[in-house]
């Protein structure tokens, strides 16, 4: 037998083998990714996605806020600080499903520094507890004028709601990958993020 022909031998052998414990331990793979999955979209089902997506557009051209938009992302928050079962991913996206979430609680962080009194004033808006966030401009009043900081704070606050609006679509694109993409997370999810114009944060 030449050396090619050994060669090419153990080289099916060896893809044999790999095919053949893929095979063995896909079972036990794909139930953990299920469950991630599951995991996964119950948070995201928490979420008004079209509130989400308009968080940029409430906060700097209407400038009133539903609260009902923002308790999504405190429950989620709450749930991290606590390590709850909810959030503790078991398969082989454990790691980025962890990470965008984290980043996401982070963005939101953020976007809750600047909306807070007294530059925005909570407003009930119904008898059952629901309120709205509206821009206090006069919050910005110096003497009988109101500082030019005013649109200086806006124009960061959207600029976070919309740091935040990705960190939430990032974390949605991840469960939309196929299961064998999810075996190569280092490839197929940076492919995912840039196909979703959403590899630059």
């Amino acid at each position: 037998m030449t050396d090619w022909a050994q060669h090419s031998k153990d080289a099916f052998f060896v893809v044999g083998s790999i095919a053949g414990l893929f095979a063995f331990l896909r079972p036990a793979i794909e139930s953990k990714y299920q469950k991630d999955l599951e995991r996964a979209n119950a948070l995201l089902a928490k979420f008004d996605e079209n509130g989400v997506m308009s968080l940029d557009s409430c906060t700097y051209n209407s400038r009133r806020i539903p609260e009902a938009f923002l308790l999504p992302f405190d429950e989620v928050r709450h749930k991290i600080s606590e390590n709850r079962q909810e959030v503790r991913f078991i398969g082989p996206l454990k790691k980025h499903l962890r990470a965008e979430l984290e980043a996401m609680a982070k963005a939101y962080d953020s976007y809750r520094h600047f909306i807070q009194v007294p530059e925005w004033e909570p407003r009930d808006l119904d008898s059952n507890g629901q309120y709205e966030w509206l821009f206090n401009k006069s919050a910005f009043r110096e003497g009988v004028r109101i500082s030019d900081d005013y649109a200086k704070h806006l124009e960061a606050a959207t600029e976070a709601a919309e740091l935040l609006k990705k960190r939430f679509q990032r974390f949605q694109a991840l469960t939309e990958l196929h299961f064998f993409e999810v075996i190569l997370p280092k490839l197929f999810v940076r492919r995912k993020m840039i196909s979703a114009g959403l590899d630059e944060l």
